[in-house]
């Protein structure tokens, strides 16, 4: 699973919370996107969450009462509303904290009204970077680039799974061997990235020749970017060339 933090999936996805700390979801008025937090355990049969309770006890809340506009908001405009999975560091604890998100992929959505309360119901599941290239392509036109994600100590065939298509199944052993060797400093730039609520350094990890293209999911074609290199490898003009200045970095990590 991608390391990322919530608000950062926010940006990949283009989408703007009202306040960073108190926020239940965002959304981008212009595009007509909503994003919601749905928790791992609180998931009900059939991919379902439920969302919302005019009655609720926490409507005093400010994320209650931003979360109940948002869906109004997406319900009357027709909005493409999405679920990020969460997972609570206690279950048990109100208000509930985050302990990580996946970061990989979220859920398309729908919303099912049952008198005063809203479910949501997945209708299926999304890469975070099928997402991003849309929007990048919407933007530039750009035909975009393959992979943005890296997780796997791996394999040279990595595992596929049909699915709409070829979705390349990565062993996250890699991208947390990968993550730990740069050592929270990014191996192309050296800078030392900020410091995420986990306390580790923000980093992500980068397959150099891509996995769609055949390549391996070893670390020694992984390497740990921070996220502003990260992009310019796959949406840079200078891509090809920190291409091999990546393979170069990791061919004198071995001497």
């Amino acid at each position: 699973m991608a390391i990322k933090s919530r608000l950062q999936l926010f940006k990949d996805l283009s989408v703007h919370p009202k306040n960073p700390y108190w926020a239940w979801c965002a959304k981008n008025e212009s595009i007509k996107r909503a994003i919601f937090t749905v928790w791992e355990d609180l998931e009900l049969p059939d991919k379902t969450w439920f969302l919302h309770e005019d009655n609720s006890t926490f409507q005093r809340r400010n994320g209650f009462k931003d979360q109940k506009e948002t869906i109004d908001l997406a319900i009357q405009e027709n909005y493409e509303i999405f679920g990020i999975i969460c997972v609570a560091k206690d279950p048990y604890l109100d208000p509930r904290t985050i302990k990580e998100v996946e970061g990989d992929f979220v859920y398309k959505l729908e919303f099912i009204e049952k008198s005063d309360q809203i479910y949501v119901k997945a209708k299926k599941r999304v890469p975070t970077v099928e997402i991003m290239r849309n929007d990048q392509r919407k933007l530039s036109g750009y035909s975009g680039l393959q992979d943005l994600d890296t997780t796997s100590l791996g394999t040279d065939n990595p595992d596929r799974t049909k699915s709409m298509g070829y979705i390349i199944k990565r062993d996250n052993n890699v991208r947390k061997a990968v993550i730990n060797r740069a050592n929270g400093k990014c191996e192309y730039c050296g800078k030392e990235t900020f410091v995420t609520l986990s306390g580790k350094n923000y980093l992500e990890a980068h397959h150099i020749i891509s996995l769609a293209q055949k390549g391996t999911d070893r670390m020694d074609n992984v390497i740990a970017l921070c996220s502003e290199h990260h992009r310019e490898a796959h949406f840079g003009v200078n891509s090809e060339a920190l291409e091999k200045e990546f393979i170069e970095i990791l061919e004198n990590k071995k001497m």
